[in-house]
């Protein structure tokens, strides 16, 4: 066909090797018939074709709504989100699908035979059970100074990697999901042993011809399955983020106002995670909405993901009134009782156990571009006798409690790349002396967000301890972090 290109037609000239005009004239006439025989002929049928195929409906995919798409990705993508959309970003799974504009399915094979028997039917109403895959990362720039030379933490400056953290969500029916989300980590190499030496984890690389390579290791921060038991309460069987608070749940790095969360929630006053049931669910109560957690599960320890070691289960609730008091307001309230027995480590020392009960209370505010939250955190522990660890000053630990507090203030601008301005300020008194004692810190920085999706962020803070603590120093530490959804 390239001989009947238009600029061969079209040319008057003699051809390339040399024929006659006369004798290119008859061999173009004779070759216009056929190709305006064969465009006929292609046309036909390219017009049969397109009869042939039904329209989509909704203008596109027929199996999805609007809703459909990626909504554990895509709650991000609206211009200048607020902190709720980059949460659902982090930390949502994908939503159910909308079965009215589901596509007849296809007749099933004798492929199919065996998913019947795991109880999948290839030929029931179509939904949403794509898998989505998604998560967050970040990655910061760290200058830590000490006040005074100290043997169990130095001066610091350089990059870190933070968070690689996936998440794996699928609706399996319309009533039931699962979810698992793992963080992927380069420890411990990096990481400090007691004695003021760094860890390693180079290996010879079996594909590399032996060149070092350094391992990382996984922590997996979720593995859970829900069944909704009604469309106000779930039930939630697995791996879970303990629910109280503001900043553990919601815990994506993306989310955080600052680079890093108060010291007092990181120190885990409640267990950070659990294993076993929480049932949960929300309803409205005239203009308000009221959220709700009862919880049972291993209760605390280094092996509660996989038993409990002292057969003695842990019991939680939350509940969260949600109201529009000249903006929107937040208020929820967490308890915690439970057991815990440390691994044995051991044939001749028992290992450490207490009884502890903990309670949180915290409060948030949005009124425009204002920003306020407030969490207060209480445990008392009682040690079981024979068990008690010892102080920095060799006598045995007592019962008691610990403590802490912070208030933090931003305010969200329109320009700057939605620059957010922030103060914070903590206190947090521990029964079990901590590094630097009873802690305080005061915190301000900048909290960007350039794009729907990534956060930038500029962090300054100043802690000090009361003397009792193995670190005799104040601390300055200035940070910076971007962090991503994708």
């Amino acid at each position: 066909m390239r001989a009947l290109r238009p600029a061969a037609l079209t040319d008057p000239a003699v051809g390339p090797f040399g024929r006659t005009m006369a004798s290119d004239a008859r061999r173009s006439n004779n070759s216009l018939v056929v190709a305006v025989v064969v465009h006929a002929v292609v046309a036909v049928a390219l017009a049969q074709r397109a009869a042939a195929q039904p329209a989509p409906a909704h203008g596109g995919d027929p199996a999805q709504t609007a809703d459909d798409r990626s909504k554990a990705a895509a709650a991000t993508a609206a211009p200048a989100p607020s902190s709720d959309d980059l949460a659902r970003a982090a930390d949502a799974t994908a939503a159910v699908a909308d079965l009215s504009s589901a596509s007849p399915p296809a007749k099933a094979s004798a492929d199919d035979i065996d998913l019947s028997t795991l109880g999948l039917d290839p030929s029931a109403a179509a939904f949403d059970d794509k898998l989505s895959i998604y998560g967050f990362a970040d990655i910061s720039w760290t200058n830590q100074h000490l006040t005074k030379h100290n043997p169990f933490l130095k001066d610091a400056t350089g990059f870190t990697i933070g968070s690689l953290n996936v998440y794996v969500a699928k609706n399996l029916t319309p009533r039931w999901r699962s979810l698992a989300e793992v963080r992927f980590m380069y420890l411990p190499n990096g990481s400090p042993n007691p004695d003021g030496t760094v860890q390693t984890t180079t290996a010879g690389d079996s594909a590399n011809f032996g060149r070092p390579t350094q391992w990382g290791t996984i922590s997996i921060e979720r593995a859970y399955i829900e069944y909704d038991l009604h469309p106000r309460l779930t039930l939630r069987i697995g791996h879970w983020l303990t629910p109280y608070g503001i900043w553990n749940t919601d815990h994506g790095s993306p989310v955080i106002i600052g680079v890093f969360r108060p010291y007092l929630v990181g120190d885990a006053v409640f267990p950070e995670h659990q294993t076993g049931l929480d049932l949960f669910g929300a309803a409205p109560v005239g203009d308000y909405k009221i959220s709700y957690h009862a919880t049972m599960s291993n209760g605390r320890s280094p092996t509660e993901m996989v038993a409990d070691t002292d057969r003695k289960p842990a019991f939680g609730g939350r509940l969260e009134l949600e109201g529009s008091w000249a903006g929107t307001v937040k208020l929820g309230v967490s308890g915690y009782v439970g057991h815990f027995t440390d691994a044995t480590t051991s044939t001749t020392v028992p290992p450490v156990a207490f009884d502890e009960r903990a309670f949180a209370a915290d409060a948030q505010w949005d009124h425009g571009g204002l920003h306020l939250q407030a969490e207060v955190l209480t445990r008392h522990k009682a040690y079981v006798d024979g068990t008690r660890p010892f102080t920095l000053l060799g006598t045995p630990q007592s019962d008691g409690n610990d403590f802490g507090a912070y208030g933090l203030i931003g305010y969200r601008f329109n320009q700057l790349w939605n620059v957010m301005p922030f103060a914070f300020y903590e206190d947090y008194r521990a029964l079990v002396t901590g590094p630097i004692g009873d802690a305080k810190a005061g915190h301000v920085g900048l909290n960007f967000r350039p794009a729907p999706t990534v956060v930038l962020k500029l962090h300054g803070a100043y802690a000090w301890g009361d003397g009792t603590g193995l670190i005799k120093s104040d601390v300055y530490i200035l940070t910076s972090q971007i962090a991503w959804v994708f």
